[in-house]
């Protein structure tokens, strides 16, 4: 398995906390709303506009109607005015042949000063308007419920009054409620004649007609006094938006389901390493640890080694083995250290280090090939006062560092600027031995895996003093991490180890802690002592 792989199945293996898995579904949820949430105002804009037009057409159709009717009342109006000087019986034929020519009309009345006089019903008669008409010119309209001859039976009167005497024309109402009827499509549209009014029930009632609550269309008539009133409701908008928009929303829910599994695919799925490794960085999710280092001497803190962890806001503390290897291999590692070594110059440069305070950081071949690597050590040791720290880059054997000439030189100017230069992990990786003969160094550090065989009985043990006793005659420091037992620490310090760490002394804390242990505050007590 690569590290790669390494760092994905860790990634998956790690329970993610409540809220982040809270903060997944609902982000899921949202998605599969989300085309449904889109679609609908659309919808409901674009039908609201279409039942408005609709309401439109249908008060124009009603309206058309009607006037077409009242056109023709009026027509034998204006025929039958010019005999209203005669006598009742001289005219009745022409009443009822009006009657009879003119489509609509149901019966026409003379009446003068609130008095029936003649009708093409009954000819000549007597009859009281009850109440009492006040006479005036011009025409008129009135929608009654019924009358005496046909109760229960709305009927139009078309009222022109010239002079004295009134032409009435009466139109049966079965015309009035066909035309209401043809002009309602989609919705009822009402008749409103004064305070009465007639609608789908094809009943006369008295007052304001109904309105609607999504659209109503109040159309007053061009030529005469009344208005068509129609719309739609809620409830319309509703029963359309189901019945058309049905394939719609099943489409939109459809595609919604399909996003939102989608997206739980791609949340569950690990993100490629290198991703999410910049992303990360671009965060400030890289954080520094020091482990201290003790001189065998005295075991006290007089240094420490950079170690780097990755606080995910998801998946918490990522250990070091699970994305250094994949950093290094995708060449994140460069402003991953750098980004640290910031860090950490601003946190020390104010915590009063002792003086020539041993601080190890890891690099690796790419640092060295890095031009960048020599401007990032001259920042860093600005934050400290001359002989303050001792800083020392511990070059890592994972990758092979090939000696070149320009390797070589970039290695000696550091020492110049005050860098020590340390093989870390010796004698685990490609060509330890090589560079200790072709690289200028200052140090070596000792793997645990060999620390951890100090006392058993096993050749690796024996390493230990070889590697010891060279670095002797190579007047190398040396370092031996993984100190966990004081019979290691015994054995190292007999061989003339000066530094060490391990458990024994300390695991890697944060920073801050680090700087806050009284084990480091007995260390700058004695140096302002001395």
């Amino acid at each position: 398995m690569n590290h790669a792989d390494s760092l994905a199945r860790a990634m998956i293996a790690r329970r993610r906390p409540l809220p982040a898995r809270i903060s997944r579904g609902l982000l899921v949820f949202a998605t599969a709303v989300l085309p449904l949430l889109v679609i609908t105002p659309i919808v409901y804009w674009q039908e609201s506009q279409r039942l408005r037009q609709q309401a439109i057409i249908q008060a124009d159709q009603a309206e058309n109607m009607l006037d077409m009717m009242l056109a023709y009342a009026e027509q034998a109006a204006d025929k039958v005015l010019p005999l209203t000087g005669r006598t009742c019986g001289a005219i009745e034929q022409e009443l009822r042949r009006q009657v009879t020519v003119v489509p609509f009309i149901r019966s026409v009345t003379l009446e003068r000063n609130g008095v029936l006089y003649c009708s093409s019903l009954f000819g000549v008669y007597h009859q009281q308007t009850s109440p009492p008409e006040p006479a005036r010119p011009g025409q008129n309209l009135l929608l009654l419920p019924g009358n005496a001859l046909t109760p229960g039976r709305p009927l139009i009167i078309y009222r022109k009054r010239p002079k004295e005497i009134a032409v009435l024309i009466a139109i049966d109402g079965i015309h009035l409620q066909f035309s209401l009827d043809m002009a309602s499509d989609h919705g009822p549209v009402y008749m409103q004649v004064g305070r009465n009014w007639i609608g789908p029930d094809h009943a006369v009632h008295a007052g304001p007609s109904p309105r609607f609550d999504l659209v109503t269309i109040e159309q007053q008539s061009a030529h005469y006094p009344y208005s068509v009133i129609t719309g739609f409701s809620r409830r319309d908008l509703y029963r359309q938006l189901g019945s058309s928009y049905e394939l719609v929303f099943f489409s939109m829910a459809a595609l919604g389901l399909v996003l939102a599994a989608a997206l739980q695919w791609q949340l569950n799925r690990p993100a490629s390493p290198t991703v999410e490794l910049q992303r990360a960085l671009d965060n400030g999710e890289f954080e520094a640890f020091l482990q201290p280092v003790v001189r065998a001497d005295g075991l006290a803190w007089h240094g420490a080694e950079a170690l780097m962890r990755w606080r995910h806001p998801r998946d918490g503390l990522i250990r070091p083995d699970l994305f250094i290897p994949r950093a290094e291999d995708c060449g994140m590692i460069v402003p991953m250290t750098r980004r640290m070594m910031h860090q950490l110059a601003r946190a020390l440069g104010r915590a009063g280090l002792p003086p020539r305070f041993h601080l190890g950081i890891n690099i690796t071949a790419a640092h060295l090939r890095d031009d960048a690597l020599l401007d990032d050590c001259r920042q860093f040791l600005a934050h400290f006062p001359p002989c303050g720290l001792n800083l020392v880059l511990e070059l890592t054997e994972r990758e092979m560092v090939e000696p070149t000439p320009e390797a070589c030189a970039r290695l000696q100017r550091l020492r110049e600027l005050g860098v020590m230069i340390a093989i870390d992990d010796f004698g685990t990786g490609h060509s330890s031995l090589v560079y200790l003969q072709q690289l200028p160094l200052d140090g070596i550090k000792i793997d645990k895996s060999f620390t951890a065989s100090i006392g058993a009985d096993a050749p690796s043990s024996h390493i230990v003093d070889s590697v010891a006793e060279l670095a002797h005659k190579l007047e190398l420091q040396i370092v031996a991490e993984g100190v966990e037992t004081e019979a290691q620490r015994a054995y190292l310090s007999r061989l003339g180890v000066g530094w060490l760490q391990g458990y024994l002394f300390a695991k890697p804390m944060p920073l801050q802690e680090f700087l806050q242990r009284p084990e480091l505050d007995a260390v700058r007590a004695a140096a302002s002592d001395i």
